[in-house]
């Protein structure tokens, strides 16, 4: 994996006064780990959003700051209206001691019954836990949907690609995509239309004997 250089710099600026910096631009973060001492740091607002696009929350950083620390992306905090990144904490690893950490999957390709609205997909898990050294850990794992071609087939943790460098730790049999039929919906939906021609009808009857009693 390869590591994506940030510039950063050590922030003195803490509390409600971050709200000037945000103003320039900047935004506050924070950097911590393992036998690593917490520091307030300030980054380009707008440097960070297209690194954190590019990495997420799975690749490794390497912060500008003494000994070139190399961290993840641990969080972000978002403004509750607007959804901007307001802050992020970055935790700092070392490359040779395995981690624990959740990793998204991805999904890709189509399942054909699906495509012919015959099925719905369901989407149980949309991560797994995975250990690996910080230079292993992959950034996402892709499962092929063109391979739930029948309503019996199902995609569990255990049916997920295997990586040299990453053992995933979920138990392999937790469902990650099934698909659920949809003719019992559209059936329903029949019984309904067959049934309001016959309310009308009877409706239109009763109408009619009423008149001819008058």
């Amino acid at each position: 994996m390869e590591k994506v250089f940030l510039a950063v710099e050590l922030r003195s600026v803490v509390g409600k006064k971050v709200k000037r910096l945000r103003q320039k631009g900047l935004m506050p973060a924070t950097v911590y780990g393992k036998s690593f001492a917490p520091v307030t740091i300030q980054v380009n607002e707008r440097n960070f959003n297209t690194i954190y696009r590019q990495v997420g929350r799975t690749s490794l950083v390497e912060l500008d700051l003494p000994d070139k620390p190399v961290a993840f992306i641990q969080a972000v905090q978002r403004h509750p209206i607007s959804r901007l990144i307001i802050h992020a904490d970055f935790r700092v690893v070392d490359l040779k001691v395995a981690i624990t950490t959740e990793v998204p999957i991805v999904l890709t390709g189509k399942s054909p019954l699906a495509e012919r609205g015959i099925a719905t997909l369901s989407h149980a898990l949309t991560t797994v836990v995975v250990e690996a050294l910080p230079a292993e850990l992959p950034q996402h794992i892709e499962i092929d949907l063109s391979v739930l071609d029948s309503l019996e087939k199902s995609i569990h943790v255990r049916d997920l690609p295997k990586g040299a460098g990453y053992e995933i730790l979920t138990a392999g049999d937790e469902l990650v995509v099934w698909l659920a039929p949809v003719t019992v919906k559209v059936e329903a939906e029949a019984e309904v239309k067959t049934a309001e021609p016959e309310v009308v009808r009877k409706k239109r009857e009763e109408e009619t004997k009423d008149k001819e009693k008058e």
